[in-house]
């Protein structure tokens, strides 16, 4: 099985703390759509025959809920014509929507089209945290959005939240947590924030005019977060995800598991499970080069070694883990002997825990986790 990514890169402002690809280039809006549909079209034969059926489709930002209905069924009929793919029944399709785009009046369009999964960026629900990362919601809008969502008919809600923020205090964290849970998403994706260079928070940081907040108290508000959860039924599956049961997000899934995937759009990333590649980064040179049909893309092939690191790095933060079996099967048994050599020596440590052919984080290793990744990893000479 395989997921389909679409990205979509408009946004009418920019949050503060974002590193991903948007654009407020709103009046390309209907050649947007077209390129992605023919893109889908000149990649209808990119992903390994076995495994090219989707199961997922992901519609991403940017802020794809800025798209209409008819957009939204366009793209999604384009990705089934494209592709082999199961019963849509039986498909994850998710939309990432900002709270406040999630009126009733486009929730009851939305509710028309194949869309059955919400991932909505609440962030916080602190709305002096919200004004300084520049969100164009309230937290009041955010806690609308996920009821109002359910009103019309979805059953499957993720949200997003960032601890770490300028302004944003362990109490505070707490607050969003607690807030959060009572509001009983199917699905919770949280994150520490990251600083990137060129950010409109990482100036304002390095300016004095906004502090970070620093790295015992992150960690604080991390250990605060899966004791919450946990608490209240989620399962910690991957280092920044919690799920109610059967709620884990497949899409994703993929991603951390080593299964192929396509990426759709400018900034999109495909792994076809030979190399890496990704559209150019630019929203006008994506829409020229598809007018001319070809495709302005970066390609990466991957070493073995490069292939084993990505599956240590991904598979490692999920609860499933990694496993051995595996990794003598598909990079060779000189890998699969590495890894159980590293494991064996964390597992003394209490930081992993081996059984059989699998090896997953304790609780002690999730806290460390970045610097067991790299006891796992290989450099290639």
């Amino acid at each position: 099985m395989a997921g389909l990514y679409i990205h979509i890169p408009l946004c009418t402002q920019r949050c503060s703390y974002c590193d991903f690809f948007s654009t407020t280039l709103l009046n390309k809006r209907v050649e947007l759509i077209d390129a992605l549909c023919k893109e889908m079209k000149m990649r209808a034969h990119y992903l390994p025959v076995d495994g090219n059926v989707l199961e997922t489709i992901y519609i991403g930002g940017g802020t794809p809920s800025l798209l209409s209905s008819s957009e939204i069924n366009i793209l999604i009929d384009c990705a089934l014509d494209s592709f082999p793919h199961v019963d849509t029944g039986k498909m994850e399709i998710t939309m990432e929507a900002n709270p406040n785009d999630l009126s009733d009046s486009n929730l009851k369009e939305l509710s028309g089209t194949a869309i059955n999964r919400l991932s909505i960026g609440c962030q916080s629900f602190n709305d002096t945290t919200l004004k300084i990362i520049n969100r164009r919601h309230n937290a009041e809008e955010a806690k609308n959005a996920i009821a109002n969502a359910r009103k019309y008919g979805f059953n499957n809600i993720s949200i997003d939240l960032i601890y770490g923020l300028p302004s944003q205090t362990i109490d505070s964290w707490k607050d969003d947590v607690a807030t959060a849970i009572a509001l009983k998403p199917n699905h919770i994706s949280a994150y520490c924030l990251e600083l990137h260079e060129g950010s409109l928070l990482t100036k304002k940081i390095s300016k004095g005019e906004l502090t970070e907040m620093d790295e015992a108290d992150c960690l604080t508000c991390f250990k605060h977060l899966r004791e919450a959860t946990s608490a209240s039924g989620y399962e910690h599956y991957e280092i920044s995800n919690f799920a109610q049961k059967g709620f884990r997000s497949r899409h994703n899934s993929s991603y951390w598991h080593d299964i192929p995937y396509i990426g759709i759009g400018p900034a999109a990333h495909s792994y076809d499970g030979v190399s890496r590649q990704w559209n150019v980064s630019h929203l006008p040179k994506y829409l020229k080069a598809i007018s001319e049909n070809r495709l302005d893309t970066e390609i990466e092939t991957l070493s073995v070694t490069e292939k084993y690191n990505d599956y240590i790095l991904t598979a490692l933060r999920t609860s499933d883990g990694i496993d051995f079996q595996y990794i003598s099967n598909k990079f060779g048994t000189r890998f699969s002997d590495l890894a159980k050599e590293v494991a064996a020596k964390q597992q003394k440590d209490g930081n992993v825990e081996i059984i059989g052919e699998k090896c997953h984080l304790t609780e002690k290793g999730i806290f460390i986790s970045d610097s067991i990744f790299t006891e796992f990893i290989v450099v290639e000479e």
